[in-house]
């Protein structure tokens, strides 16, 4: 079976200072290149997903040779991103990630894809019941028809098309055991989180 992989890039990086997050460098490396690494290790698709053409044609000058899908509606947070990205999506079964997400470990991604099997999603659950779905398998067409319905209802969250899938929860226990310290969960909201990220690496 192939296995697709939208990386959602299309943020506008606010607590970033308005930066281009996508790019941002760890050791001179992009962020978003971490995350590409890590999903071609098991995907046979990457879609970048970007807010509009113009941030589509800067990211293909420094990420050339991949699909990229554009937001066709303002104002409603990822639930854009994470829509055009399953427009364009060939196979029956995709991995969302954002790309501020550098750590993303291949083996979880793999371990969400079985677990999505027989389901519409497999979703990461911590122990406080937090979900982690942008992180997240999902089967394509029944969330694309779920998170339709959640635009048309001028819903911005994620968790709202979420809420009416055929679900299966991957608990963190289950996670640990392929990533003890869950770095795969770690992303860079801010410049201070850079620097210590920068530091640590």
């Amino acid at each position: 079976m192939a296995y697709s992989a939208i990386i959602l890039a299309g943020g506008k990086g606010k607590r970033m200072g308005y930066r281009e997050k996508a790019l941002m460098a760890i050791n001179g490396k992009p962020l978003i290149s971490y995350v590409i690494d890590s999903l071609e290790k098991v995907v046979d698709n990457i879609i970048i997903s970007v807010r509009d053409k113009a941030q589509g044609k800067m990211l293909d000058s420094v990420l050339p040779g991949y699909t990229y899908a554009f937001d066709e509606y303002e104002n409603t947070g990822p639930l854009a991103g994470i829509l055009s990205g399953l427009t364009v999506c060939r196979d029956d079964f995709c991995f969302i990630a954002a790309c501020d997400m550098p750590f993303i470990n291949e083996n979880v991604i793999k371990l969400l894809f079985m677990s999505g099997e027989n389901h519409d999603a497999a979703i990461p659950r911590w122990e406080d019941g937090f979900l982690e779905p942008l992180h997240a398998v999902y089967k394509c067409k029944p969330m694309i028809f779920e998170t339709k319905k959640a635009i048309r209802n001028g819903e911005k969250i994620v968790l709202a098309p979420i809420q009416k899938l055929r679900a299966n929860y991957v608990e963190m226990q289950e996670i640990r055991k392929i990533d003890t310290n869950l770095r795969t969960f770690i992303n860079i909201n801010t410049p201070e989180e850079m620097d210590i990220i920068n530091k640590n690496v």
